[in-house]
């Protein structure tokens, strides 16, 4: 059993101090779960642990100022959050950093395929939306379905217009992009609600691309109707 705790708290040592852990980071047999729960709680006890909920952990930073343990940095919640709910973080915190609205964000939403009721999380207020695809699991892809999300939600971006949210696409982003990226966009845009499809094959015609729009208008049905005022042909 000696043997067996020393092993445990080696593998938690060599853990990032910061870094959020649970029981899956560690490796031991399955029936030993109950110790390591045991061990885990003590060692939150004497201060070596801090719990950040049941069955999660960190190991503090120490303070160069003599202050003590440090919380766990934001980012790292951000991390430990989408790991948990297997997404990725968009909505108003990252349009805000995208420069489409000057509002800060009061709740961090989540794109996941299994969206869970509205939680809190340390000092964070967290809510879960629809992923509309699983491309997101290769996080060179994350970038392009924020974009999409900011789309899906022209409407309802705050302090900014449907029309403001597709200038700043479309110049900021859409007209940067390689041609490569223009593919891969078209390519994530297939699994979006058609309305997001009639929009960014707006802003590819609008830069120059009618292949790439042609394909994507390609599916949407020539009966759909969208209640758009982004611009005046939009409708």
């Amino acid at each position: 059993m000696a043997s067996f705790r020393r092993e445990i708290l080696q593998q938690i040592e060599r853990i990032d101090t910061g870094r959020i852990f649970t029981f899956r980071d560690l490796s031991f047999p399955n029936d030993k779960l109950a110790n390591v729960a045991v061990l885990l709680s003590e060692q939150s006890k004497k201060g070596v642990l801090v719990r950040v909920e049941k069955g999660a952990y960190f190991r503090p930073r120490k303070s160069t100022l003599g202050l003590g343990a440090l919380p766990v940095y934001q980012d790292e919640q951000f991390r430990y959050i989408t790991q948990k709910l297997d997404g990725y973080i968009t909505g108003a915190y990252i349009y805000n950093k995208m420069g489409l609205t000057e509002q800060v964000a009061t709740t961090i939403t989540i794109a996941t395929p299994k969206p869970v009721r509205h939680f809190r999380f340390k000092n964070l207020d967290v809510e879960s939306v629809k992923a509309y695809t699983s491309a997101y699991q290769d996080e060179t892809n994350i970038p392009y379905l924020r974009l999409l999300d900011a789309i899906k939600d022209i409407k309802h971006i705050p302090g900014s217009t449907q029309q403001d949210i597709y200038e700043r696409i479309k110049n900021q982003y859409f007209k940067d992009f390689s041609m490569q990226e223009l593919i891969k966009v078209v390519s994530l845009t297939k699994d979006y609600p058609p309305r997001v499809r009639k929009i960014v094959a707006d802003m590819l015609g609008e830069i120059g691309q009618q292949d790439l729009q042609r394909e994507i208008s390609s599916t949407i049905l020539p009966t759909t109707r969208f209640n758009l005022t982004y611009k005046s042909n939009s409708c």
